[in-house]
């Protein structure tokens, strides 16, 4: 969970879901409150924290879980104030909820034809299908100091930042983005 708020949204799933097992990942360190996270944002599974300044689509979307929304929100308000490059940064505690939305809720978090970009200390598995880039895990991690581990794995706003631009310049150079929501659901 990125906050308090998502982690008591987890508890309340956890205690409702009496059909599905359910897991609780924590950070051991701290992470300040999300200005715009509340409990029922992310009782919905994904929902988005900051969204982008002015009309239309954003120019790039941030996807990320637990502690690694808070460095994606500073490297956002970078991106909108240094390179005008409108953000948003959507925070998803819980995927297989955010799919039990509807189609619509769904498109209006991720539109799924704008440049994504998933943040994820753990690993890529399970992003793809939300992203069109990931900064994951590939391997298996060290240990060390939770502050030294992030800058290694780049973890950090200024690495989210350098990846956003990329992926940013990437599309306008190819043209067009593949909609992540353009897919076959079969029963």
């Amino acid at each position: 969970a990125a906050d308090a708020n998502e982690m008591a949204a987890c508890y309340q799933i956890a205690l409702q879901s009496v059909g599905t097992p359910t897991m609780i990942t924590a950070t051991r360190g701290t992470v300040a409150p999300l200005e715009h996270s509340s409990r029922e944002k992310a009782m919905k599974g994904g929902y988005a924290v900051i969204t982008e300044e002015g009309e239309g689509a954003p120019d790039l979307v941030f996807i990320a879980t637990g502690s690694e929304v808070g460095f994606c929100v500073e490297a956002a308000k970078t991106l909108q104030s240094e390179h005008s490059i409108r953000t948003r940064v959507v925070s998803m505690p819980c995927q297989e909820i955010f799919l039990a939305q509807d189609e619509e809720y769904r498109r209006s978090v991720l539109p799924g034809n704008v440049p994504t970009l998933s943040v994820e200390a753990s690993a890529e598995h399970g992003w793809h299908r939300f992203s069109h880039a990931q900064i994951g895990m590939t391997r298996f991690g060290a240990s060390g100091p939770a502050s030294e581990l992030f800058k290694k794995f780049g973890f950090t706003a200024e690495n989210a930042v350098s990846k956003g631009k990329e992926l940013v310049e990437f599309y306008k150079k190819h043209g067009s983005v593949p909609d992540l929501n353009a897919r076959p659901t079969f029963k």
